[in-house]
């Protein structure tokens, strides 16, 4: 299956010393146990969903095009909600919300879609709207009949991520916490589907 990964800089995998991500590990670890996965990382650090809605056509396309076997995941929302020098949110929320409905209209005409939620950066401000910001994609998500993970709590509960944005850059988790996401999606059910089951 080739698989475009549209996204942001937790896409791209910033911080992990490996420069593998949670991507590069997801795909690892199913190609390790016999599954054809080809995967297109198309994550750009600093992007919102303005911007993201601007190229991820043309950049899935090309990859994807008279494919029967492709598929798009895609994972943003982190940017959109932190603050500019005025302190509001870079997108505000209902303009994130119809953004992301854009995409997902369109790329469900084509290609089978799973939604991945943005990710806690271990500050209050960008958390709570963060937060705001995931549970409403995921209601988004339910209305289109696209599939949705939620990593928000699990990511809260494990101790590498959360020590790893604390002692990084302040957003960006190291190689243990991208591990942990790539688990996290590894054993989520919409993703399974397409991969097949659990060795």
């Amino acid at each position: 299956m080739r698989i475009c990964f549209i996204g942001d800089s937790y896409v791209t995998g910033t911080g992990d010393e490996t420069c593998q991500g949670w991507v590069g590990r997801l795909c690892a670890m199913e190609r390790q146990a016999g599954y054809d996965v080809t995967p297109y990382n198309l994550g750009v650090r600093g992007q919102t969903s303005r911007d993201i809605a601007v190229r991820w056509h043309a950049e899935t396309l090309p990859r994807l095009a008279g494919r029967h076997d492709g598929g798009v995941v895609l994972s943003f929302g982190v940017n959109d909600c932190t603050a500019t020098a005025h302190g509001l949110p870079r997108v505000p929320h209902d303009e994130s919300i119809a953004t992301a409905q854009q995409i997902l209209q369109q790329a469900r005409q084509t290609w089978p879609v799973l939604v991945i939620g943005p990710t806690p950066v271990g500050r209050a401000s960008p958390d709570d709207r963060t937060r705001a910001l995931s549970h409403a994609m995921a209601g988004l998500c339910a209305q289109l009949d696209v599939p949705f993970l939620s990593v928000w709590n699990p990511l809260l509960a494990h101790p590498s991520w959360c020590a790893e944005i604390a002692h990084g850059d302040g957003a960006h988790p190291a190689g243990g916490g991208y591990a942990a996401l790539a688990r996290i999606i590894h054993g989520w059910p919409a993703w399974r589907k397409w991969m097949g089951p659990l060795p």
